[in-house]
């Protein structure tokens, strides 16, 4: 029930409970006859209905940018953090600013289409999860009934094929290539570690008494983090083949120094321009320097007698699945290398039906 009453500065105020609470609010009218007609007959009843149907009170909408501070915050313990930070960047440059209940699925939609002129599905669909999660925030604080970037349709991700290099290939780039490069690339081929996981490696993950090396961190955008996956955390067999190359280590903390004493960022602009110098002098097809650990596991597929499971473990892939699904086709035909004086029973007494 809305009660109006006058105060002491002349004023008309209504007071009503909303949640368990009264509230009182001023109508910016003076107590005169005509005021308390006008409140009784039209302002009242309006509030009275705004009351029952749960719109008064109720925090106003704020900018989509607003929404997207409260998602990284939540986001901010993850090793992934600075991946959401810079794609809900991007996403502000649309949005940001725009009242996120005014934000409709036409206008999703046509930054989706804009969105794949730039990146490819498989990206654009990241993109979306974290646009679908800071909407969802606005939701969680009833500031919007639905999200718009849900069912959005993609076309299909084909995933670009990674060649492994040749036996050929690996001899040619390593003997042209120098320093940390040189370095950096024979770990690549004879490990497999991925790309953060070279750059995290320091002197004394290198265990030559027990011919291993100890896979226990990982360097992203300059943040050293622990390596991808629980899985991920291992000890890689220290190969024959790759000893001679750590012969001579910087001497660093890290294998891969930066100026300032600390690992180097990331494999960059700089970094993959020398890399891609290094395949045009040998005349080799240009791949990503992430080929070296494709090169390692089918090379290990192939040439070794190691079970699938071993591999994976090697490789730092939580499943069999990952080996069989990204580098399955590139082993095709080795069953039939198979010994055909194979014994698959012990029990000799097939021998006298033949």
């Amino acid at each position: 029930m809305v009660r109006m009453f006058r105060r002491a500065n002349g004023n008309l105020y209504l007071e009503y409970e909303l949640n368990g609470k009264k509230v009182q609010k001023s109508t910016k009218l003076p107590d005169t006859t005509k005021n308390r007609s006008l409140i009784k007959r039209e302002v009242i009843p309006a509030l009275q209905r705004k009351i029952l149907l749960g719109q008064v009170g109720k925090e106003k909408p704020k900018d989509f940018s607003y929404y997207s501070q409260l998602y990284l915050k939540e986001k901010s313990h993850l090793k992934t953090f600075p991946q959401f930070e810079q794609m809900a960047r991007t996403i502000n440059e649309t949005f940001g600013t725009t009242d996120v209940s005014q934000i409709k699925r036409p206008d999703v939609k046509a930054w989706v289409h804009d969105r794949l002129t730039i990146n490819s599905p498989k990206t654009v669909k990241e993109y979306l999860t974290v646009l679908r999660g800071i909407l969802d925030v606005a939701i969680e604080h009833e500031h919007i009934s639905n999200n718009v970037a849900r069912h959005i349709k993609l076309p299909q991700h084909t995933k670009a094929t990674v060649e492994p290099f040749t036996p050929e290939e690996v001899a040619s780039i390593l003997a042209n290539a120098n320093g940390w490069l040189r370095l950096y690339l024979a770990i690549g081929f004879y490990s497999g570690l991925r790309t953060g996981e070279i750059l995290g490696l320091m002197r004394s993950d290198i265990d030559f008494d027990a011919r291993v090396i100890h896979v226990r961190r990982n360097v992203t955008k300059g943040r050293i983090t622990t390596p991808k996956t629980k899985k991920s955390f291992r000890e890689v067999p220290l190969l024959d083949d790759l000893v001679p190359y750590l012969r001579s280590l910087p001497k660093s903390l890290w294998l891969f120094p930066s100026e300032e004493g600390q690992p180097v960022k990331s494999f960059g602009r700089h970094r993959r321009q020398q890399w891609r110098d290094l395949l045009d002098q040998c005349g080799i097809e240009y791949r990503k320097v992430y080929a070296t650990r494709h090169t390692f596991i089918v090379s290990m597929l192939k040439q070794s007698n190691l079970s699938i499971l071993e591999i994976a473990q090697i490789a730092g892939h939580s499943t069999t699945q990952m080996i069989i699904q990204n580098y399955g086709r590139f082993i095709k035909g080795e069953h039939l290398k198979i010994d055909r004086g194979i014994k698959l029973f012990t029990d000799k007494s097939t021998d006298s039906y033949a």
